[in-house]
């Protein structure tokens, strides 16, 4: 018998697109998996639509929360009831083709050094692709999307590295996330996929890309939350990344200095447009960094206590993008630009 697949699925309020997706995951190839899904207190039909529709399948387990933990509470609960050799998260707003599931096993079954695999994520609407995994960029704690735009036939030597496995769509070892941990309960989303890629590196496992696992999902469907909210705990995983990744004083003090600089050019922009929720958002961010940074350090420690490489490995296989400093106080178009441009370059590189 395969091995057992625990497949998470987190809904709030995901009434007008769970069922689509709990149909095309209950009807998947892999012969042997489970689904658990967690419910986030949603206020709508959602999850009495799915009792009625699917509650008698077994390979179906429904957990209520009573309140909305966010992307990396929600999922953390599921994986508590999960029991699975290998462990996916799926977004509740996506559809996934037949042979997408084993896929990503057979990635993993095949090369014992892959810790993370995620699949390619395409538009529900169109062949584009929305992204084949993330690259991370040097300082400014920002990720650009590998094929972004591009149409879905445009092929990559699977599987193939990436900085960021994307949590709309991943898979796990048990055993990793046994070893170095889950998500951080303190940054409901934003940070969650990010880290575990983080720490994946840390403990000397890759994370990748498979070419032939698909799916489909509707970009920022699942977001709910208030511009304020949103600019908030952005902020707060930028701050939490910062002192992850830099583990040398030296680079934490440049990128803590080029953050904060690009932070006050961005905000003059903001004000100049009288963006409240953003400024308000940012400034709270700005504060619970302040606030936190004995947990911040005591977080950087922990992370940095298991790690299988170094200071200098970690940045080379995860820090992907070297963008010249002075862009970062450039408008983000700019910036944006030279990202892609990068990107591309590295898109060359892995073209089947």
């Amino acid at each position: 018998m395969p091995p057992l697949v625990s497949i998470i699925i987190l809904n709030y309020n995901g009434e007008a697109y769970l069922e689509n997706c709990l149909a095309s995951v209950l009807k998947n190839e892999y012969p042997n998996f489970e689904v658990i899904l967690v419910d986030n207190a949603s206020t709508d039909r959602s999850l009495k639509d799915a009792q009625e529709t699917f509650g008698d399948d077994p390979h179906l387990k429904i957990v209520q929360n009573t309140k909305n933990l966010g992307f990396s509470g929600g999922n953390n609960v599921g994986y508590r009831h999960s029991s699975g050799e290998y462990v996916v998260f799926l977004n509740n707003d996506t559809v996934v083709e037949p042979d997408w599931l084993a896929s990503l096993v057979d990635a993993l079954q095949g090369d014992p050094s892959i810790g993370i695999a995620q699949s390619k994520i395409i538009n529900m609407d169109n062949d584009v692709i929305q992204n084949a995994g993330w690259l991370f960029s040097n300082y400014l704690v920002r990720k650009h999307p590998v094929g972004e735009k591009k149409h879905r036939k445009t092929e990559f030597a699977s599987p193939y590295e990436v900085s960021v496995a994307s949590g709309a769509s991943m898979i796990a070892r048990r055993t990793l996330i046994d070893q170095v941990g889950l998500f951080d309960p303190h940054v409901p989303f934003f940070y969650d996929d990010t880290l575990l890629s983080f720490k994946t590196w840390l403990a000397n496992k890759r994370v990748v890309a498979v070419e032939n696992s698909c799916i489909r999902h509707i970009l920022g469907a699942t977001n709910v939350w208030t511009t304020e909210a949103v600019t908030y705990n952005l902020f707060k995983a930028k701050t939490c990344l910062i002192f992850d990744v830099y583990r040398r004083l030296d680079d934490l003090a440049k990128a803590a200095l080029v953050n904060f600089a690009y932070t006050l050019n961005d905000s003059l922009f903001t004000l100049r447009k009288q963006n409240l929720p953003v400024i308000f958002g940012t400034f709270h961010g700005l504060t619970w960094g302040l606030r936190n940074l004995r947990y911040l350090w005591q977080n950087r420690l922990a992370h940095w206590s298991r790690t299988k490489v170094t200071p200098d490995e970690l940045k080379q296989r995860f820090v992907r993008v070297t963008l010249p400093v002075p862009l970062y106080l450039l408008p983000s178009k700019l910036s944006n630009d030279y990202f892609a441009f990068e990107v591309g370059k590295y898109e060359n590189t892995i073209k089947r």
